[in-house]
Formats: structure tokens, sequence, C-alpha cells
């Protein structure tokens, strides 16, 4: 690797560093496993599209027959154009088969019919293969296509502790760029299996022009095949580096774009470029390696092709002492299948170069699935009437690393305006995480209505849960459509309920209405903006508990006051749990908890918890006594 691609790959992280050296530090596919692996690349080829594969191989064979029509069709040809073939041993006899034949159905064809015949046979054979390359499409499209989806729905059921212990790059590149490689890979199997096909009928008739020949051809060959053995693994390995480098790549873009202002705002956007540029390389330098040696493969396999030619010649003629117009016809259907041999050998280096990003996607999806919600129960909807109550739970986010949340008690009664305040890092996050089902205790218990939250009734909860992050996410689309997501069957009436609520009638106001389109993650609406319109999202779904966690930081007095005034009137009708760190957002609060280091060390309501003078909350609130 070059220099500046190590330094690069150091400043990128540890992780970078390692993947670019050919070291996979999320998936445990080795390079080694290419049997393995080779055996569920078929076994899923015939699982997803076995019938497109058969349709395909059916037209692959056909069109080998053609070809083969059309060099039966060529000796009668000569012989009619005035080449005696009466003393040339098996070509004579296999000319004077196929007169007889065409004699057997009346025909008696002269050089006109026979060269009409190859006329009309061309016509069908490009027939057949513009079906067959269709065929062969369909089967990579069904392939990648299946695969693709079966990977994203494996992703989009993992639990949510596993999609945090993850880089969404890695996602990202699985589902992109080796997924373009696996096709890549299908079509370079599909060529293969039809250039065997086509050899097949070559050698076919060639065994029956001169079996001797033809056999020490395939002795040969074989022993060629057999001292190249070698290559393939080498040619594996690369194809695993180059997976492991596009990953890193994919990493670096997506950090680097997604951090581009704050690289802008620190000068270090000059940095990032020439971090970008030392990994791009190291992406170049990885396809140049790889095709060095599938060229260096191919020159060899090439050489060692004609020199079996030459050895054939000899002892055909010298040894075998073949008859002159067999060695016409026997080198006219080796100088075609040994292009097609070089070609089936290209076809399989390259299959198997893309085989470990087949490996690396099956064993992405392996892990998503190990760590699968389960399925949606068929458990009626949740009734929060009580109370959600946390009971002496505990969490980790990694094993032996200090737990988030230690021994944590608290009840969150239904109908209640409830406040969790504390310092950065305190696990109030976390507690939502829990509250929302996405996280599992490692001890202890969350219930609603006394009913444990377990893993099984979770996807059922959060259909009841509306939530606002404190990173509002918009997809690049309209104002409408972005609210539908949380709510698809809502109505306009409803859609203007809530932005009324969220204070976004800003959005009447634009020239688009409705149909504003946001931009990549809301970037033409200001942040404030992107806030109310995902608040209005949260009250379209007409939640039994929302959960706004930090949702109001990015809003004037004005519309704060707004928001958390429609807030104080759904008191009664909805759960509200307020997580904030400015302490002038939860005043409607009527229980106040206090966390820190994960566990409650205060709780009460505002003018007990204020007037606390030794109190933690005491203390927060004369730290931000000025904004109060």
């Amino acid at each position: 690797m070059p220099a500046e691609a190590e330094r690069a790959l150091h400043r990128a992280g540890p992780e970078s560093a390692s993947a670019a050296r050919g070291v996979d530090v999320k998936s445990p596919a080795s390079s080694r496993l290419i049997n393995p692996a080779l055996k569920s690349y078929f076994a899923y080829l015939f699982d997803v599209g076995w019938t497109r594969v058969l349709v395909a191989l059916g037209l692959m064979v056909l069109f080998s027959l053609t070809e083969g029509i059309g060099l039966a069709l060529l000796l009668p040809t000569l012989q009619v154009a005035g080449l005696s073939l009466s003393n040339q041993g098996q070509a004579g006899r296999y000319a004077q088969m196929v007169t007889h034949a065409f004699a057997a159905v009346g025909l008696h064809p002269g050089l006109l019919m026979l060269l009409g015949f190859f006329v009309a046979l061309v016509g069908v054979r490009a027939l057949v293969g513009r079906a067959e390359n269709v065929a062969t499409f369909a089967v990579v499209q069904t392939v990648e296509d299946s695969l693709r989806q079966r990977l994203y729905r494996a992703i989009v059921n993992s639990s949510w502790s596993f999609v945090c212990r993850s880089r969404a790059s890695d996602f990202t590149h699985a589902l992109t760029g080796e997924l373009d490689r696996v096709a890549v890979g299908t079509v370079f199997l599909m060529q293969l299996l039809g250039e065997l096909v086509v050899n097949l009928v070559y050698l076919v008739i060639a065994f029956e022009l001169s079996a001797g020949m033809t056999i020490l051809v395939l002795l040969c060959g074989l022993g060629l095949a057999y001292a190249f053995r070698g290559t393939v693994h080498e040619i594996e390995e690369s194809g695993q580096e180059l997976s492991d480098r596009t990953r890193t790549l994919y990493a670096a873009t997506l950090d680097h774009l997604q951090g581009l202002k704050a690289a802008k705002a620190y000068g270090a956007d000059q940095r990032n470029a020439e971090i970008f540029s030392a990994l791009s390389r190291s992406v170049a330098h990885a396809n140049l390696e790889s095709m060095r040696r599938q060229a260096a493969a191919s020159s060899w396999f090439e050489l060692g092709s004609v020199l079996i030619l030459a050895v054939v010649l000899y002892v055909s003629i010298r040894v075998l002492e073949v008859p002159s117009a067999e060695i016409l016809i026997l080198l006219l259907l080796f100088a075609r299948v040994m292009p097609r041999f070089l070609s089936a050998h290209n076809h399989h280096r390259g299959f198997v170069n893309s085989l470990p990003s087949f490996a690396n996607v099956l064993s992405l999806e392996h892990r998503c699935l190990a760590a699968a919600e389960p399925p949606a129960s068929a458990h009626p909807r949740l009734p929060l009437r009580r109370s959600i109550s946390f009971e002496q739970v505990s969490f980790s986010y990694q094993p032996g690393t200090p737990p988030a949340l230690h021994h944590l008690d608290m009840i969150i009664p239904a109908g209640k305006i409830v406040a969790l305040v504390g310092p950065s890092g305190a696990g109030k996050s976390t507690v939502a995480d829990l509250m929302m089902g996405l996280l599992v205790p490692d001890t202890g218990s969350v219930a609603i209505d006394e009913v444990a939250l377990g893993s099984d009734l979770a996807r059922t909860w959060r259909e009841q849960v509306g939530f606002v992050a404190p990173d509002t996410f918009l997809f690049h689309d309209t104002i409408r459509q972005n609210l539908l997501w949380a709510s698809p069957a809502a109505s306009e009436p409803e859609l203007r309920a809530a932005l009324e609520l969220a204070a976004a009638e800003f959005v009447l106001a634009l020239p688009g209405g409705l149909e504003t389109v946001v931009g990549d993650r809301g970037i033409l609406l200001s942040q404030g903006e992107r806030q109310r319109l995902a608040l209005a999202r949260a009250f379209l779904r007409r939640p039994s508990m929302l959960i706004l966690d930090e949702a109001t930081n990015s809003l004037d007095s004005e519309n704060e006051t707004r928001v958390l005034g429609a807030i104080e009137r759904l008191r009664g009708d909805m759960t509200v749990l307020l997580i904030a760190h400015r302490l002038s957002t939860i005043r409607w609060a009527e229980l106040i908890y206090v966390i820190e280091e994960g566990t409650i060390v205060e709780s009460g309501n505002w003018r007990a918890l204020s007037t606390k003078r030794d109190g933690r909350f005491r203390a927060l609130w004369e730290a931000q006594s000025l904004a109060l």
C-alpha cells in the first residue's frame, strides 16, 4: 500500500486502516472460505431463480446447437464445392452421413441450398442469442434484487443495540458496492456456463472426428488447469482485499459528506480531501492489483494453450497419422474451442474474484438475523391506563463497559407530563430507547400497566409511540410525504391540525405549501423549521405515549411556548415524557426526575425541587438562572 494511503488510513481511524490492509474487522467472512461461499452461492442461485437459470441454460444449449449444425453443414458444403473427402477417413464418412440424412428427407442440396441454410441458420442463431442475453440478464437481476431485499430486511429487522454497534457505511457498502460486484460475478458465471456448453458441443464433434486427438487435448487442458490452480486463490484474495478497501472508502465518504459543513467551518476541507484521495488511490491500487493478477493468469494460460495445440498437432500428424481433411476440420474446431476455453477461464477468474463480496453479504445478513428482533406478536394494542414503570433497570451498550443505567427505578403516570433532566451522558436518551422497546434491559424490567415490555411486544408498543429526537431526520421529499411517512392514512384536515399543534403553519405560507421539497435531510429548511415538522409528524400519529428528546432545543422562545402550550392542552389525553437540558421547557411537567450517572437522584414537581436548596435540581436551576 502506498505510504500516503497508510497515513491517511491511520487518520481515518484504526478500523479503516485494518480494513484497507485486508483485515475485515466487521465481517467474519474469510478469504479462504471460497468452497462454502461457492456452495452457498449455487444454492442461492437455484433457490431464487432456478426457472430463469434453466431457461437461460436451455437457450445456451440451443445457441450451441445452431453453431454445431453450422459445423455439420461445413463438410457437405466443402464436398459440393469440389473438395473430395472420399479418402479422408472419419471426415469423409461424416460428410457422407450428412448427405444421406438430407436424402432421407428428399433433399439433394447443392451449393446454393447449403449456403441458404447457412444464412437461415445465422438468422435463427441471432434471435436465439438475443433471447439468451435477455434471459441471462434476468437471472442476474433476480439474484441481485432478491439478495438486496433479503439483506435490507435483515438490517431493518435487527435490534437497535446491534445497529448502534455497527457502522451505517457497512450496511450501505453491502447494499450497493458489494451487491454490484455480486451482479458482475453472476454475469461471469452465466457466461462461464455458456462457454462450457458450447465447448462441450465442439468436443463431441471433435471426438467423433478423432477420439485420440480430442482425448489428448482434454488431458493437456486438465494439466494446464491444474498448473494454474494456485492463481485462483490469489485472485480470490485480491477480491477480498478490494471489498475491504471499498468498504473503507464508503465509510470515509459518508463521514466526510455528513461533516462537510463542520469541515469547512474548521478549514479542514482540504485535509479531508487529502484523506479521501489517499483512500481512493488505495482502492485504485487494489483494483489494479486484481487486474494485474488476472491479466498475468490470462497471458500464461493463453501461452500454455498454444503450446498444447502445437503438441497436439505434432502428435496427430506424426504419431496418430490423422488424415489432412480431418486435421483441417479439427484445426477449425480447436481454433474456435481454444478462444472459448480462454474466455471461460477469464470468466471463471472474474467470478472467483467477486465471490468474496457474496460471502461478505451473507456474513452481514447472518449477523443481522442473529440480532433480529422477534416478529410483531398478535398481542392487541397495549392500553396505557395506569403507568409505565422502570424497576431496577440496568443496561450497558457493550459488555465489560460501565452501565449507562444502574438500578434505575421510575414511574411515568398515564396521562401526565413527566420530565427527565440531568447532565449530558447521564442516561436520558437510553431511558427513552428502553421505554420504546428499542433496547432490552440487562437486568430489571420496563412495564406498561404492569405488562413487561419484552422484545415480543416491542413492535406492537411502538405503534402507539410518538418520538422526536434531537437530530431531526427528514427525507429528500415533499413536506406532505414527510408527514404521511408517519401516518400514511392521514387526511388533509389532520395534516393541518398537526402542523398547528407543532407551530408549523409556516408550511402553508410557502409557495409550494405541503408540496415543498425540503432537500437532503431537510437542508432547505432552518433547524427550527425541521424540528417543528418532526413534532408535527409525531402529533399526526395520535400516540398514547409522546417522547420529546430535546425536541424544542432549536425553537425560538415564541414557538417553544406555543408548542409547549399545545402539549399542555393534551394533558390527560396523552402521556408525555420531556427530556431536556433547558429547564425552561419543563415548567408544565407535573413530575420531574433528575438522573445522574444512570440512576434517579431526585424526583418531585417544579416547586418542590426548585426550593430544595441542597438538591441537584436546584443546582441545575441556579446554573441556568439567567435563562429562566
